[in-house]
């Protein structure tokens, strides 16, 4: 939980699958704070996902 007292946004499983190939196929292109949330979606992917379709996603990465 984040403690900061910013404000924030709450992201459910199917927002960060459709974020994360647009993100990870830009990686290279990320500033530093975008990259930290980056590693926080595939973080929440990787333990939520099936290997199956984590590769499924990282092949839709891929692709595009």
């Amino acid at each position: 939980m984040d403690n900061s007292g910013e404000a924030g946004v709450f992201l459910t499983l199917n927002d960060c699958t459709a974020l994360y190939p647009r993100l990870k196929e830009n990686e290279y292109f990320l500033s530093e704070e975008e990259r930290k949330v980056l590693i926080r979606i595939e973080k929440v992917l990787y333990g939520s996902l099936s290997i199956r379709e984590m590769e499924e996603l990282l092949e839709r990465c891929s692709a595009s």
